[in-house]
């Protein structure tokens, strides 16, 4: 029995819709003659060798195809420039825009929308946990949106689409504005994380050409297991070698001053003579130093001033009337007294006479 089959027919982009649009704007032949396309919902073959005009009729009544046709109706100006690659196995389309302003496709739509939020997430430190029922909430609140009733981005996604989406579009624009800068410093601190692991945390401060001002730009986040100098300079130096940085544009470093990352500071020099570069050297970080001094300095006098500093702010700390009552005080003073208690921490002596000017 002879084996019949529908063959794409030219005069099918005559017909309209039943909307009376015309559908050669987004109807075309496949890669084989039994095949069609749509280029408004980027398609790949679709099979008409049963049904004929038939199975683009069942297309055009797809709700994806109408949202993507409505958006095409809003932006006259939305072209379609089609490559076709025909083989017997695959078929290429490219789908531009003459203004990249006009509306977007449907998908895209949503696509924006759970984007942005995953940007405000992140600007705003929320959790990824926060965003598993906010698409719930969207539906909710928005009930006559069609963008929110697809929208749909859990904690596992948000955390692709900010790792594997936004986070290298980020990176390559830093990237490219570090190669564009004369010198940059490098800012690093390795420490234990949460989940109990070495993490060295690198980043950028530089003068932005773009900007006009000196930024400091987030970098890339190692994972060490050792943190040892020499790991830590081969983590910095594979980064800069992988993201093609010219390790002889880095002007200083940026650290704190535990003997290790001395080391790290002389082996990252070793490393820049080799390229007849080398860093400029201003000595450690003297807050530590002054620090460390006033802290020798008070424990001299025995007078135990800073015990009795944060036993008074845990006295109004943990007492909501007491707070209250404090700051009924202050205002019936009116004096210019801070209504926060000052926080001593141990690490920040030089702070310690502000408390004692409060307490005083």
């Amino acid at each position: 029995m002879p084996d019949y089959k529908t063959k794409f027919n030219q005069s099918w982009l005559n017909k309209l819709d039943s909307n009376g649009n015309s559908v050669k704007t987004w109807l075309k032949q496949g890669s084989s003659e039994t095949t069609f396309i749509c280029t408004i919902c980027r398609t790949g073959d679709l099979d008409c060798s049963n049904k004929g005009w038939k199975a683009v009729e069942q297309h055009m009544q797809n709700e994806k195809h109408k949202n993507n046709l409505n958006a095409l109706k809003n932006n006259s100006q939305l072209t379609f420039s089609i490559s076709a690659t025909t083989s017997s196995t695959s078929s290429t389309h490219t789908i531009q825009l003459v203004d990249p302003n006009k509306p977007l496709l449907f998908d895209d739509q949503v696509s924006q929308a759970e984007i942005l939020w995953a940007l405000k997430s992140v600007q705003d430190a929320f959790s990824y946990k926060n965003s598993d029922d906010v698409g719930e909430l969207f539906r909710t609140m928005f009930p006559d949106s069609k963008i929110a009733q697809k929208f749909s981005i859990q904690h596992s996604k948000m955390s692709y689409v900010i790792s594997h989406g936004l986070g290298p579009y980020f990176r390559d624009l830093l990237i490219k504005d570090i190669k564009n800068c004369e010198r940059f410093v490098l800012c690093f601190d390795e420490q234990t994380n949460n989940q109990n692991k070495k993490q060295l945390d690198l980043y950028f401060r530089y003068w932005s050409s773009q900007k006009g001002l000196v930024v400091t730009r987030y970098y890339r986040t190692i994972l060490l297991d050792h943190a040892q100098a020499n790991v830590v300079v081969d983590g910095i130096l594979g980064t800069f070698r992988t993201d093609g940085i010219d390790i002889s544009k880095l002007l200083m470093l940026s650290r704190d001053n535990p003997n290790v990352n001395k080391t790290v500071e002389k082996m990252i020099n070793d490393a820049m003579k080799k390229v007849n570069a080398e860093l400029l050297n201003i000595g450690t970080c003297n807050l530590h130093v002054i620090h460390n001094g006033f802290k020798a300095g008070t424990t001299e006098t025995n007078w135990h001033v800073e015990n009795f500093c944060m036993n008074i702010w845990s006295w109004f700390q943990k007492s909501p009337a007491r707070q209250e009552d404090f700051e009924n005080i202050v205002d019936e003073l009116n004096e210019a007294i801070k209504k926060t208690i000052l926080y001593f921490s141990s690490t920040r002596w030089v702070l310690l006479g502000k408390v004692i000017d409060q307490v005083l």
